[in-house]
């Protein structure tokens, strides 16, 4: 759910024409963490950014007809199903040009935010566009092949992570344990609770460094002048007591005070800063990390089908135009800039851009239909009629 829907948005945000492909009902993502006014997901908001949304019922024949024929005219299909779903549906890479380049995100990390699955969003991004370049670079056109399938896999994503562990483990026997806020083997280097429950990450890494933060806290018996705590290997022995002292030591004082300390010690030490306080972070604003966009604004159906069984309509009139038009008008209302991250890298010759944030269920449907794939006004009724799309 996630990685697809931030893949899409990677490459939305650097320009491309990303059609975003939902069942009637509406992605998952809509409806998860919090909501704005008009019941939209801000997480949504923000994974939907720049793209046109498109309901399809994909369970149904003539909505995999549809997606197949949008695919067929794409560079770029991406897909977060689980293994089998494609297949069934008629939407496999076999059954789509073979110069598609096919970019399929595969399901399974818990730090309070979808590390794995934004992971796998940003390689199923760079697969497409390596992708997309080696089509080119080979001079792949229509019908002349030169697509293939981008397999980015959430655990495979979280594996390229690794740094060195499988080497140490196959050449050291050494299986790097999790270590919650410290890294393993280098000590003291954590993150430390402050006297009004705030973060702050403190590296006394090197024996001089070591000795500056000890004495700064009140302890100068456990400098290195000590034998006992006077190499890293023995820092690292003694683990549970340095980083003992110094969460004691924290838990006493508030965020500045222990930054003021450090400063003043010359040791590396930053507060772990929450969202809000992102927005006023220099080198954040300086680069431009954050955007204003807002979503889409409502747009009137061009095209209803009557209630009970009744003659269909291009335009709706009378009492439903005067409602619709109403709660266009509501939602409107609601429609205020939101801000949001940036996505990286910043590119100096092609930068990217926020153009509006994440749209409502269905907002570019007829939009696509219409341009996309030459569906007259007739055929987007009978479609909504069946309830394939909305």
């Amino acid at each position: 759910m996630a990685p697809g829907n931030f893949c899409g948005a990677v490459l939305g945000y650097f320009g491309a024409d990303v059609i975003k492909v939902e069942p009637p009902k509406g992605d998952p993502i809509r409806s998860l963490r919090i909501l704005d006014a008009s019941g939209e997901s801000l997480w949504w908001r923000c994974h939907g950014r720049n793209k046109r949304c498109v309901a399809i019922d994909l369970h149904k024949s003539e909505g995999q007809d549809l997606v197949r024929r949008l695919a067929n005219k794409s560079d770029v299909l991406i897909e977060n199903f689980r293994p089998g779903v494609m297949e069934k549906w008629g939407l496999a890479p076999k059954d789509l040009k073979p110069e598609l380049v096919y970019t399929r995100i595969r399901p399974p990390v818990r730090p309070n935010i979808s590390l794995g699955d934004t992971l796998a969003g940003l390689h199923g991004a760079f697969g497409a566009v390596m992708a997309l370049l080696h089509r080119q670079r080979i001079g792949g056109s229509e019908g002349g092949g030169g697509g293939q399938v981008v397999d980015a896999s959430i655990s495979e994503s979280i594996f390229n992570m690794l740094e060195s562990c499988v080497t140490e483990a196959t050449a050291a026997g050494h299986n790097r344990p999790p270590s919650g806020s410290t890294i393993s083997g280098v000590v003291p280097s954590g993150t430390f609770s402050t006297k009004e429950g705030r973060f702050v990450v403190i590296g006394g890494n090197g024996d001089s460094v070591y000795s500056r933060l000890m004495t700064a806290i009140g302890r100068p018996e456990m400098t290195a002048a000590s034998e006992r705590y006077s190499t890293n290997p023995k820092r690292v022995e003694a683990e549970a007591e340095i980083m003992g002292a110094i969460t004691e030591w924290a838990s006493q004082h508030t965020l500045e005070e222990v930054l003021d300390a450090m400063r003043a010690a010359r040791v590396p030490a930053g507060p772990i800063l929450r969202p809000i306080d992102l927005l006023s972070e220099p080198q954040f604003v300086e680069r431009g990390m954050f955007q204003r966009a807002a979503p889409p604004r409502p747009r009137v159906q061009r095209t209803a089908v009557a209630a009970g069984g009744g003659d269909a309509a291009s335009e709706r009139g009378g009492a439903a135009d005067a409602d619709q038009a109403a709660s266009a008008s509501t939602a409107a209302a609601r429609n205020e800039e939101l801000v949001m991250p940036a996505i990286l890298p910043v590119m100096q010759g092609t930068p990217g851009a926020t153009r509006w944030a994440g749209a409502s269920l269905g907002h570019h449907t007829e939009e696509v239909l219409a341009g996309e794939l030459g569906l007259g006004d007739d055929d987007i009724r009978r479609l909504r009629s069946l309830e394939v799309i909305a």
